[in-house]
């Protein structure tokens, strides 16, 4: 099972802004990498991976076939 970022970051009680400024980035860019995970640069993706507590692989690297 993996989930989406938006579920990610819900699950760990952030919102937008704040998951924005964990990642160093404005609430316009987070907002756009929700919509196109697959643009995510692997450094924001790791920060988002620590932030919200769940591993990489079940947010970023989820095979859509299973």
């Amino acid at each position: 099972m993996g989930f989406t970022l938006k579920q990610a970051r819900q699950y760990a009680g952030f919102t937008q802004l704040e998951m924005a400024r964990i990642l160093g980035i404005s609430r316009d860019v987070y907002r756009k990498l929700e919509r196109y995970p697959e643009k995510t640069p692997i450094e924001l993706a790791k920060k988002f991976s620590t932030a919200v507590g769940i591993d990489i692989d079940q947010i970023f690297f989820v095979n859509s076939s299973t």
